[in-house]
């Protein structure tokens, strides 16, 4: 997947490979004739097009058996592949956008800029189903429907049992208390799980749901730094007890708030340097693209798109370099339109890219740079 798990930023390893890149993006919707006639002639299309950029056979073949229109989505529904060297390195379908005809792009380096903009601002979330028994944690990124992972913690139910149930071993009060215990070790064993499964995914979300009492121990087990991220949803879907459509009603309610906080959180951030002299905060292209080339970009911001500006791309740091000028001239590999490049250059110096409203940025920057260091 190219997306990093805690953004919309691109793998930067993607763009290290060297050799023939090509992308597609394409409509990927049915449930119309128009649209399965559509979808037959597409391949064909496709090809047509690369040829045209000068694609290879072995990439233009790996990229047309890749398109396909996918069942079981709404419309509009849209897929993006990228080929490198004849092989497919990404095959990925965006629900909710609408692509009118299809979009090829090859070259040195992929052009992810419309995966990027389609999938801005996602995040990884878990959503953890507990009982006295056990529990499980299903792993999820916005950027899809699919469920990316799941864990389990078994614990022993009859176990459970037998020390409720079994006077000749156990008095009540013993009854209880080794219910309590092995409840108490399961819950501590998901708390666990799901500290282990945010650790590497960066996630800005975590869904408690199941027994009461389940729940508000593993709440308490969770380490200091997850739980600002921890919500607590009155369901037990687990046992058939919860509506699972109002739970998830829930999670999507859940997830789109915590989208408009990350953007009003930058937005207060922008605000602030706006008002501070701009200590650390470049503004309009030719700035932001001073801060990448010294690797000082922490976030940048897009409002308007900038296609009207084409960048130079570098072989090598500092990856991007103005359109007019002889600044790195020996380490150009050829110049495209801005945003292409820009995504690229994020992507290498481990910058976050994030496309914004305008309304967040000052006025007609179109553009901005959140800085890791103040200007000097």
């Amino acid at each position: 997947m190219a997306l990093r798990a805690d953004s919309n930023g691109i793998d930067a390893s993607l763009y290290r490979k060297t050799g023939s890149w090509c992308t597609a993006l394409v409509d990927a919707s049915l449930g119309t004739t128009a649209a399965h006639e559509a979808a037959d002639r597409l391949p064909g299309e496709v090809a047509k097009l690369l040829k045209s950029q000068q694609a290879g056979a072995a990439d233009i073949e790996a990229l047309t058996n890749a398109i396909e229109a996918t069942k079981g989505l709404r419309a509009p529904v849209a897929r993006f592949v990228a080929v490198h060297d004849g092989a497919v390195v990404l095959n990925e379908l965006i629900p909710g956008l609408k692509v009118d005809s299809a979009a090829v792009d090859v070259g040195p380096f992929p052009n992810f800029t419309a995966l990027a903009r389609a999938r801005g601002g996602a995040f990884s979330y878990l959503v953890a189903e507990a009982g006295r028994d056990g529990g499980e944690v299903h792993l999820y990124n916005t950027a899809s429907p699919e469920r990316v992972a799941s864990r389990g913690v078994v614990g022993l139910p009859e176990e459970i049992h037998r020390a409720r149930k079994v006077p000749s071993e156990y008095d009540q009060p013993k009854n209880q208390s080794a219910a309590d215990e092995m409840a108490r070790r399961n819950a501590e064993e998901v708390a666990e799980l799901i500290a282990e499964m945010a650790k590497d995914t960066f996630v800005r979300l975590i869904v408690l749901s199941g027994d009461v009492k389940s729940r508000e121990t593993i709440a308490g087990m969770l380490p200091g730094a997850l739980k600002p991220y921890v919500v607590v949803l009155d369901s037990h879907t687990r046992t058939g007890g919860a509506d699972s459509k109002q739970v998830d009603e829930s999670i999507s309610r859940l997830i789109s708030e915590t989208h408009d906080a990350a953007v009003a959180e930058l937005e207060q951030r922008v605000s602030a340097q706006t008002g501070n002299g701009r200590a650390q905060l470049a503004v309009g292209l030719a700035e932001v693209v001073s801060a990448l080339q010294s690797a000082q970009a922490e976030v940048v911001l897009v409002g308007q798109y900038q296609d009207e500006h084409t960048l130079r791309a570098l072989s090598g740091e500092p990856w991007v370099a103005h359109e007019e000028g002889d600044d790195h001239a020996d380490l150009v590999i050829g110049q495209w339109p801005a945003p292409e490049v820009l995504l690229r250059a994020t992507a290498l110096t481990d910058a976050t890219i994030r496309y914004v409203p305008d309304s967040i940025l000052p006025a007609d920057a179109g553009i901005v740079a959140l800085l890791r260091w103040a200007k000097t």
